[in-house]
């Protein structure tokens, strides 16, 4: 996973241009009111155990909630941390509770919570809500953390099948490129009118626009798929009336080419085809099967290997899945 701070060749510490904005911003911020032990005694402590009497400076939330944490762990798990709990104390020092230096987050308390029990060796919040997944995304760029790509990548992954859209507007607005492609092709699974999220008010303008040509594309080439008429075995499909074909369900394709099968199958490429232009997916197909209406082949399969569409899945439906798959 790539930190937002690479692309302008940033690697290890902050550029200088940085550190003086979080210096100005929590400047600015100290400045808008001077702090009083009323003011202070006015905010809520936060749970353990950042509610030490071992601790050397507080993080205030955006919301009123004081953490008390220890420098070194936060300098150790981040070089912005590092910066703006030195450089950054000296420029605010006049705002102080209980003798300890107070710096001013723009973070909520959820935020914090949760990035800081990273930080900390304590048992790790399980990222089960993609809120709280974007919530760390966004706070370890910010704070440029590697050391939780893994565990956050996984966790995008884990909400991809359940919510690819979201995971999408995340992946966008973080600039991670890997996770976008791989949440946009996550899509296709559903219906463009089933795309919704909660997350998904970041998806605007041309990343929007972008993954509704994506997904419209994808369906146009799936469907194409069902209209091919080049199989690897001939068993279905002849030129002519085979002799071991049914006569009462053997029929001409209606698609224009010269071929003969059952009516099951081709009503199975007609109904595959409706399917992928509204959900490109191998998983939309790979389970459809139609009951044919003809008595005679039912009858004729009935000690063989099933039901005519499984015959067709066995033998042919495979090779179709993969050519699908490979036009997505």
């Amino acid at each position: 996973m790539r930190s937002v701070f690479s692309p302008g060749g940033v690697q290890g510490t902050l550029n200088t241009r940085f550190t003086r904005d979080i210096i100005h911003t929590i400047a600015t911020m100290s400045g808008r009111s001077s702090p009083t032990i009323r003011e202070h005694d006015d905010l809520e402590d936060a749970a353990p155990p950042f509610d030490s009497a071992h601790a050397d400076v507080i993080l205030r939330s955006c919301d009123g909630v004081r953490f008390r944490v220890s420098k070194a762990i936060l300098a150790l798990t981040s070089p912005v941390f590092s910066d703006m709990l030195t450089i950054g104390i000296t420029a605010t020092q006049d705002d102080t509770y209980d003798g300890l230096p107070v710096v001013r987050m723009s973070e909520d308390s959820t935020t914090l919570d949760l990035l800081l029990r990273f930080c900390y060796p304590v048992r790790r919040p399980k990222l089960t809500d993609l809120e709280d997944v974007r919530r760390m995304v966004e706070a370890t760029h910010k704070f440029d953390i590697g050391a939780f790509d893994d565990v956050i990548e996984d966790a995008l992954k884990a909400h991809l099948e359940s919510d690819p859209l979201g995971v999408f507007a995340i992946a966008v607005a973080n600039n991670l490129e890997d996770m976008t492609q791989t949440a946009a092709r996550s899509t296709l699974g559903l219906p463009l009118s089933a795309l919704v999220s909660p997350e998904s008010e970041s998806v605007v303008g041309r990343p929007l626009v972008t993954l509704i040509r994506y997904h419209t594309e994808c369906a146009a080439a799936a469907a194409a798929v069902t209209m091919q008429r080049e199989f690897p075995r001939r068993e279905h499909f002849t030129d002519t009336r085979h002799h071991n074909m049914c006569k009462s369900c053997c029929i001409l394709d209606l698609h224009g080419s010269s071929l003969y099968a059952p009516r099951y199958l081709w009503k199975y490429l007609d109904t595959a085809g409706r399917v992928l232009l509204i959900r490109p997916h191998v998983d939309a197909i790979a389970s459809l099967c139609e009951i044919t209406e003809c008595h005679q082949c039912a009858y004729g399969f009935k000690h063989a290997e099933g039901t005519k569409e499984l015959r067709f899945l066995r033998y042919e439906g495979k090779s179709f899945i993969n050519r699908t798959f490979r036009a997505i």
